[in-house]
């Protein structure tokens, strides 16, 4: 197996070709490239058939895979708001790569009838991983990834929604030389290699546990039998000062336990999701997320230093247990990058830092897709990684 990674910040539609095929084909060697994945800017989007046309053609890849974003990263770099390219280069001998665009009009048939999602996307019983990318208008997201999660268990889903849109129709998706402006496309693997993932939602808890109970939908209406904003507001007051300046400056974050079963809470053990509105006529509040009674749940919030340690201990756990991968695949928040840390480059260099310099390519999402606690979800301002051994 070997991995290869390539990226410019050219904006000739020429140049980037070149230059990317270059990369591609040096880093390949004599090896067939059996899987390209490549991210192009959004503001390259009228450039887009033919960039990605061209470098299926020049790289003579079995399969290329692509989308646009509103950021690119890639090899060392991560390029925010300017044109440029990436893109990751699989030599899989012994390995099935399968391809598939879900349409606007198959949602309906695909999530109703599971004989049909399986027939469309299965792999074999060797299956490892499915990377998907989508319109953020046109997919509906949370069902597909709830129903893969029970039909197809063992095999996690990354990806990310296209960024860089603002109304239907602007998104563009590609599978081989067909090219889309809506709904999914994708590939599923199987065979011979182990594909870790490392989902890395950067907050920190703070204060106790509360359980749910009474809500509905996605709005809490009590937390311990208490409104759930007076739960907040006493949960506030005995924070730190620096607690309290952080939760205005970037907000409140709930989350939700995944395994109620398990005892002690940790890294990994919550979904954590926006807080979208406080109701203060009934203090009651609307998160990002569907919720029950009896649910367990903790806020969280979000700093530069808890999403920097918490991106680099994942990263040091996945290579204490297993070698440095082939490569990478990361998908990472468009709130992320230099609104977060305030510095260029950040998430990249922080895995090249602990895995060295492997290949990597991916965006910046309006929405990450990657498996928490056995079950696949859609994040934000998350970095999700996907590591090929």
């Amino acid at each position: 197996m070997l991995l290869t990674s390539a990226i410019t910040s050219e904006s000739d539609p020429a140049t980037i070709i070149d230059s990317i095929t270059g990369q591609i084909v040096h880093g390949m060697g004599e090896q067939p490239v059996d899987l390209l994945v490549v991210f192009v800017s959004s503001l390259l989007r009228a450039d887009f058939p033919r960039i990605t046309g061209e470098l299926v053609n020049r790289t003579h890849c079995r399969t290329v895979l692509a989308c646009t974003a509103e950021s690119i990263l890639g090899v060392d770099r991560e390029i925010e708001r300017k044109p440029a390219v990436s893109a990751l280069g699989f030599s899989l001998p012994g390995v099935r790569v399968d391809h598939f665009h879900f349409a606007d009009e198959e949602w309906s048939e695909l999530l109703s009838e599971k004989s049909t999602l399986r027939a469309r996307l299965e792999a074999g019983p060797d299956l490892r991983v499915f990377i998907m990318l989508a319109d953020p208008f046109t997919t509906p997201v949370v069902q597909l990834l709830d129903v893969c999660s029970k039909e197809f268990p063992n095999a996690p889903i990354v990806g990310g929604m296209v960024s860089g849109v603002q109304r239907p129709g602007e998104a563009r998706l590609a599978v081989n030389d067909h090219i889309f402006n809506s709904g999914m496309v994708g590939v599923s693997i199987a065979g011979p290699l182990a594909v870790d993932c490392v989902v890395s939602q950067g907050c920190r808890p703070i204060g106790p546990t509360y359980t749910i109970t009474q809500g509905h939908e996605n709005i809490i209406e009590l937390l311990n039998d208490q409104a759930a904003i007076t739960v907040v507001r006493s949960m506030m007051a005995g924070l730190p000062l620096v607690d309290r300046e952080l939760i205005q400056k970037r907000g409140l974050l709930i989350g939700r336990v995944i395994d109620q079963r398990k005892g002690n809470l940790g890294r990994g053990d919550f979904l954590v999701r926006n807080i979208l509105e406080i109701h203060r006529s009934n203090g009651s509040i609307s998160i990002g997320d569907l919720v029950q009674p009896g649910q367990v749940i903790q806020f969280h919030l979000q700093d530069s230093r808890s999403a920097d340690e918490d991106l680099h201990l994942l990263l040091q756990g996945e290579l204490m247990l297993a070698d440095v991968p082939h490569g990478a695949l990361m998908f990472s928040c468009n709130g992320r990058g230099m609104n977060l840390f305030g510095t260029p480059h950040h998430d990249i260099q922080a895995l090249r830092s602990v895995m060295g310099a492997i290949p990597v390519a991916g965006m910046f999402c309006a929405g990450e897709l990657g498996p928490v606690g056995g079950r696949n979800f859609i994040h934000g301002q998350t970095a999700i990684i996907a590591l090929f051994r």
